[in-house]
């Protein structure tokens, strides 16, 4: 079980808690088609035996080891164009989160949707919207954190009881992330956006660094030059050539 602990206006002040479900975010997303789901209501699992990631790809996370949640907001003030900032604060609120815990570790954000930790994967974010005309009616902000999961079958995922050697108390990990959420949400309705960019731009994984990519054209080097408000990676290759590449059309090597 959970408790609201978080010091937030909103954020996690109700906890929808299941032992073991499929996926959090269809969870989230049935309590927000039924209507009894309030601005900032977390769905947390101890288990979860499906969960999804960005396109299709599944999440595996072992019981009670790890955070595993949905937050659903109401974000009514955001335009669908402006969607990506919601993954901009996702990202900015764990990078924050793992940082205080792990202050002495590298922590950076893999584009679109991944947390890194050095060169290995510890977070994944998977965030659903559901529309009203041009506008973003509510989201449901999918969130796998690996905290005390010791091993993987993949060795390019990690853990932060892995990076740390000791294990860590996942309602305080919890808590401090819900702050962390808020503090990043409310700046993006207070219009904050280029600020949220260039913090966004300062974690990116491998930014202006020479890097291996695969595109459809091939294998290229290239540096990552920035991320655009429309979630738009833009990548020099070698060549000089300045290409834009949106989910899935460019892979890192």
């Amino acid at each position: 079980m959970y408790n609201n602990l978080a010091n937030t206006k909103f954020t996690g002040k109700s906890i929808h808690f299941l032992p073991s479900c499929h996926s959090t975010n269809t969870e989230a997303s049935l309590l927000i088609r039924s209507k009894s789901a309030v601005n900032g209501l977390i769905v947390i699992t101890n288990e979860q035996t499906a969960g999804r990631g960005q396109q299709g790809n599944s999440w595996h996370s072992e019981p009670q080891a790890n955070l595993t949640f949905s937050l659903i907001l109401y974000p009514e003030y955001l335009r669908i164009a402006d969607s990506f900032f919601l993954n901009i604060v996702a990202s900015l609120a764990i990078a924050k989160t793992l940082q205080h815990f792990l202050s002495e570790k590298k922590i950076s954000v893999k584009w679109p949707n991944d947390i890194y930790i050095g060169n290995k994967k510890v977070c994944g974010i998977l965030i659903e919207n559901s529309l009203r005309g041009e506008q973003i009616h509510s989201i449901v902000m999918g969130i796998g954190l690996n905290v005390n999961q010791a091993s993987f079958p993949l060795p390019t995922a990690t853990s932060m009881v892995q990076e740390a050697g000791h294990a860590f108390s996942l309602q305080q990990i919890l808590d401090y992330l819900c702050e962390s959420i808020e503090t990043y949400y409310l700046m993006l309705a207070a219009g904050s956006k280029k600020e949220l960019s260039a913090l966004y731009q300062e974690r990116l994984y491998a930014f202006n660094t020479l890097h291996a990519y695969q595109d459809a054209q091939g294998d290229f080097m290239g540096y990552i030059k920035g991320v655009e408000e429309n979630g738009t990676l833009v990548i020099e290759k070698e060549s000089g050539t300045v290409s834009r590449y949106q989910f899935k059309e460019v892979r890192f090597m």
